[in-house]
């Protein structure tokens, strides 16, 4: 390995490794870091590899390396980079190219050899290729040998040294890269030639009559002094970030955790009296959205994010006919649940599920309206994100407020090859501070506890810290029930203690001097309009607020009496004449839910049908002489009335007789069971335990050991993914390959060709022995040879 300055000439290369090279690092490995290897990239075990063989070429292949390299830090992935750039694996010459000490520079190659993308021999091909040409900005080594002394200095002290030389303008503005520059046909540069005389700069030109400038490598790393990049790696800090005090987190929070329950119970009834009608091509469409957005005082945007909520949570199912979203058979028991059990529900539906509320009502990829509950809301990355958001929370000193660009600088120095949406930290924090899980932008008590809960699943996660191979007989290290209580806990900690004094002025407000009990809360939301919230909640009465209390079931009387339970003192008269007036209008117009009518002209008939036992159950009802209604459906109604031995007949709206038709369906309750929306487009890739590894790894010895019994040990490819892995390397070399494809026709031909280009599926090759071309698809291949 070379020990060179990298600004002191060409570094002596590493010899670049084979598929065969990486075969044999990885037969030699133990069992023990083989299995580690399979559970740290889970990619190569789903389908399971047949040999040693095949396994280096899946894992030398680009995607699975550009897989692994997601759940890799900055430093890591720059370390692995500057490898590649470089053409080296010593920790010195890469450690001072990045600021790094060599040891930090070896912990971290030790981690890019575990996942066998850099071995003794260099870093694997797909690793090369997933850096592109131009690794940190520079230019391909030069075509010739360049001595030390013929190479420029620093950058700095070029322009220290000639400011207005225009070959130091050049220089400068292709060092840091992109270390290519082109000319229009007809144009010159001043400074180019001088450096292309002195070789820090290599020309082309192509038909067009274009001049193509590449700064060789080696000038590059002399003119930025051997560095890779101007400053050192460092994660963003924490120091000049605001500290909040427990207290303000905890008031802000539980605030926000209080309302978010309120919206969710005002959301399932709502949903009650008319559930979210479920669009033809899927989920809820605009006007129900804007109904519910109306009822819960919201803007559209907010309003779905609580629909999501409630799915999330199971409070949500779908009717009988698959038609609605309404309550599902969970949303009893949540109602009637204290105020930390119903929070703790939605916290956990919100951290494991796979929904982004924040795309509603925005296009897809064809130009569709995403609509609530809807399939194209749905997003594998989501969960793993805010799960990834409330750790990184939780590792900050307690009470540090964040925002969203700092957050998503932090999450991408920790996985820069991961890509995150634009708006989703925004979102996904907005999310955290709406449910209480944070205050004012710092983690809460509650927050700190789902976040350091190992049942913070995330729907499609493969991260690395999670892919530790797993003991099949170690129980579990917290169940769900466990999550819940501690959750409740922490919400319950910071709660303020619950009052149950309503102060009511003349003007028709009321003050409540801090939280509300339950008793109270209840009341309140059914008979008044919140106008302030705080440290002290302020409600106001209106004709439209006593008539919902009347709408559920309270009479005048009770209402009084309810709000004078908490009232130390009478309630003005105003109140009263408010409550009387509504009362006295409440009811004047009744409506009743009908579905089938039944006009009878003989007034006995009609009588009898009223006053017979055995259609008692049909709800029968004569509104007006021969007229019955019944809240049974028309085709219950007439099965009953033929059992009696009537002879009924189907009429239409406009009384025309049918025949033929069949009756309508008519309203069918809520499903016994909930559901989720999404879940079948779901995917959570199941993490193999120790001994299905341990099994996998023997498998691989067996293949492999039978493989070199059945050809002598030669690297033939018998695998698409094998196949592919061997003709990228054959078109880099340049080398010959025997192959065998198979025809239309079953019968099989062998080639010996030289690759030309590998692309998506198929791969163009020339025919050594015909001289001749041919584009082959990938899976025609059945054996491949490298000679």
């Amino acid at each position: 390995m070379s020990t060179q300055h990298p600004g002191a000439g060409r570094p002596e290369p590493v010899p670049g490794t084979t598929a065969e090279q990486l075969a044999a690092h990885l037969t030699a490995l133990p069992d023990r870091d083989v299995a580690a290897l399979l559970a740290a990239r889970p990619d190569l075990v789903s389908p399971p590899s047949s040999s040693f063989t095949a396994l280096a070429a899946r894992a030398g292949a680009r995607p699975s390396v550009e897989t692994a390299l997601r759940d890799l830090d900055s430093v890591t992935v720059a370390v692995a980079e500057a490898a590649v750039a470089l053409s080296s694996t010593d920790p010195v010459l890469l450690g001072h190219a990045l600021w790094l000490s060599a040891n930090d520079v070896a912990a971290r190659l030790a981690v890019l050899t575990r996942l066998a993308l850099v071995i003794q021999a260099g870093p694997v091909p797909g690793l090369v290729d997933a850096f592109g040409p131009y690794p940190f900005g520079l230019g391909p080594w030069a075509g010739g040998p360049l001595a030390d002394d013929q190479l420029p200095p620093p950058l700095t002290d070029l322009e220290q040294q000639a400011q207005d030389d225009p070959s130091i303008a050049v220089l400068k503005a292709l060092a840091w890269g992109p270390p290519v520059g082109t000319l229009g046909a007809g144009h010159r540069s001043d400074g180019a030639s001088e450096l292309v005389a002195r070789g820090w700069l290599e020309r082309s030109s192509d038909s067009a009559g274009r001049t193509r400038f590449i700064l060789p490598r080696e000038v590059g790393l002399a003119l930025r002094g051997g560095r890779l990049v101007r400053t050192p790696l460092v994660a963003p800090g924490s120091d000049d970030l605001d500290v909040l005090a427990p207290e303000a987190i905890a008031a802000e929070a539980t605030s926000h955790a209080e309302e978010v329950v309120r919206l969710t119970r005002e959301l399932l009834t709502e949903w009650g009296r008319e559930g979210g009608q479920i669009l033809r091509t899927g989920g809820v469409g605009v006007r129900a959205l804007d109904r519910t957005a109306a009822a819960l005082g919201l803007e559209r945007t907010a309003a779905a994010t609580i629909i999501e909520l409630a799915a999330a949570a199971d409070l949500l199912g779908l009717d009988e006919a698959g038609a609605a979203w309404v309550p599902a058979s969970t949303a009893s028991a949540w109602l009637e649940a204290e105020l930390p059990e119903q929070w703790a529900a939605l916290a956990v539906g919100w951290a494991a599920s796979a929904r982004t509320p924040w795309l509603v009502g925005t296009r897809s990829d064809d130009g569709v309206l995403r609509p609530v509950l809807g399939t194209d809301v749905e997003a594998a990355w989501a969960g793993r994100l805010r799960r990834r958001i409330l750790t990184l929370l939780a590792s900050l000193p307690e009470g540090t407020a964040v925002d969203a660009p700092w957050v998503r600088d932090a999450l991408t120095f920790a996985r820069p090859r991961r890509q995150i949406p634009d708006g989703a930290v925004t979102a996904v924090l907005a999310e955290a501070e709406l449910l209480g899980l944070t205050g004012g932008g710092a983690l809460s008590r509650a927050g700190g506890v789902l976040a350091s809960s190992s049942q913070v699943p995330a729907v499609g996660d493969t991260d690395a810290a999670d892919a530790a191979p797993t003991d099949e007989t170690a129980p579990p290290a917290e169940t769900n029930g466990q999550v819940l209580a501690a959750l409740e806990h922490a919400l319950a900690a910071d709660l303020p203690a619950d009052v149950g004094i309503l102060l009511v002025q003349s003007d028709l407000t009321a003050i409540v001097p801090g939280r509300p009990s339950r008793a109270l809360a209840q009341a309140l939301e059914r008979s008044s309009v919140v106008e302030s919230r705080g440290g002290a909640l302020t409600v106001r009465f209106t004709p439209e607020s006593v008539r919902r209390a009347l709408d559920a079931g309270w009479s005048a009387e009770e209402l009084v009496q309810r709000l004078s339970r908490f009232s130390p003192s009478p309630l003005p008269s105003a109140l009263r004449v408010l409550i009387d007036d509504a009362a006295r209008r409440h009811g004047a117009v009744r409506v009743r839910e009908v579905a089938s009518v039944l006009r009878v002209a003989d007034a006995a008939v009609a009588a009898g049908i009223v006053a017979d036992a055995a259609l008692k159950h049909l709800g029968l009802d004569e509104v007006a002489p021969g007229v019955i209604v019944s809240a049974a459906p028309a085709g219950v109604v007439l099965r009953e009335l033929r059992a009696t031995g009537l002879a009924p007949v189907l009429e239409d709206g406009q009384g025309r007789l049918l025949v033929s038709e069949s009756p309508g369906v008519g309203r069918r309750a809520p499903a016994p069971a909930s559901a989720r929306p999404g879940n079948e487009h779901a995917v959570s890739r199941r993490r193999p335990g120790r001994r299905e590894l341990a099994a996998l790894v023997g498998r691989l010895r067996a293949g492999e050991e039978a493989r070199r019994t059945s050809d002598g040990g030669a690297a033939a490819a018998t695998d698409p993914v094998h196949a592919l892995a061997l003709l990228r390397q054959a078109r880099a070399s340049r080398a010959r390959v025997r192959l065998r494809l198979a025809g239309p026709d079953g019968t099989q031909q062998e080639r010996t060709v030289r690759v030309l280009a590998v692309e998506p599926g198929r791969v163009r090759l020339a025919d050594l022995v015909r001289e001749t071309e041919l584009t082959v698809a990938v899976h025609r291949i059945v054996t491949l040879e490298i000679l």
